[in-house]
């Protein structure tokens, strides 16, 4: 069987029902996977934090909690506080968003976009503070057990923070913490039969444009099989079937260089299977 691909499970399902429709036999195995994360923080109040790292850096996480502070004593609640926290740090945050996703839907003429670069030069930056923003108060908020509207606006004078750590500079420091996260997930091998891969041409536009490597492998693994099928006279060994794996093709002075060689092999299992050819030992004979 070739391997296609390691995919997220419905993805792979999704894989194999175009590739089934085309003709091919595919067989999808599910397995678990994992990833190991490490995360370097610095955890501390911050008058501590403000003692360990420069006055730039500190200064960014002072600006989110005097933005927070305001916006709270402007009766900001749990559900509105994150959108009134973004418009204080930037009262143009809706129209860059705006303008951002226009950019990515290509809605501008390219004189459009050069013009709104200039207009908002560091507008990807400008959204990345936003965001790094909303998930340090979010952090200040778990890490201090706060819920708003039921606390003190004195809790947060001096709150404990948790702020990602430069892990060379910062890892030497007294407030240096480490988070280890294990993740398990299911994942699924897509293996096509190497002879069904002739059908490679009948899978569906869609699919060809979506998955355009995998397509080009299955497309050129066809190829590949066609050719080893054209009848050979007589018998050959091993070693003269494992040349014929390995070729050119032409197409208006454009190569393609397929070498099969070292799955040769496999090759002849999979043409055996489908009743092109008889192996006896190291001896293959083509059928007529």
């Amino acid at each position: 069987m070739f391997k296609l691909g390691e995919y997220d499970v419905d993805e792979a399902r999704d894989i194999a029902d175009y590739l089934r429709d085309a003709g091919l036999k595919v067989d999808v195995r599910t397995f678990t996977d994992s990833q190991i994360e490490l995360f370097h923080y610095l955890d501390g109040k911050m008058s501590e934090i403000k003692e360990e790292i420069d006055e730039k850096r500190f200064g960014r996480y002072a600006r989110y909690m005097d933005a927070f502070r305001k916006v709270l004593a402007e009766g900001a609640t749990a559900e509105n506080y994150s959108e009134k926290l973004e418009l204080e740090l930037d009262p143009q945050v809706h129209e860059k968003r705006k303008i951002f996703g226009e950019m990515l839907e290509g809605t501008y003429s390219d004189e459009e976009r050069e013009a709104k670069s200039r207009e908002h030069p560091n507008l990807m930056s400008d959204l990345l503070d936003l965001t790094n923003a909303t998930s340090f108060i979010e952090s200040v908020l778990e890490r201090n057990d706060i819920r708003i509207g039921e606390f003190p606006v004195s809790r947060l004078d001096d709150p404990v923070v948790r702020i990602f750590a430069d892990e060379i500079e910062d890892d030497e420091s007294r407030l240096a913490k480490t988070t280890t996260s294990f993740t398990v997930y299911p994942m699924a091998e897509v293996f096509v039969d190497e002879f069904t891969a002739i059908f490679s041409e009948e899978i569906d536009e869609e699919f060809e444009e979506e998955y355009h490597e995998e397509y080009a492998r299955l497309f050129f693994l066809g190829k590949l099989i066609s050719e080893l099928a054209e009848p050979s006279s007589g018998k050959v060994n091993m070693e003269t079937f494992a040349k014929r794996c390995e070729f050119q093709m032409e197409n208006k002075g454009n190569l393609l260089e397929i070498d099969g060689c070292r799955a040769a092999e496999e090759m002849a299992r999979s043409l055996e299977k489908n009743g092109i050819i008889k192996m006896k030992g190291d001896s293959i004979k083509w059928r007529q």
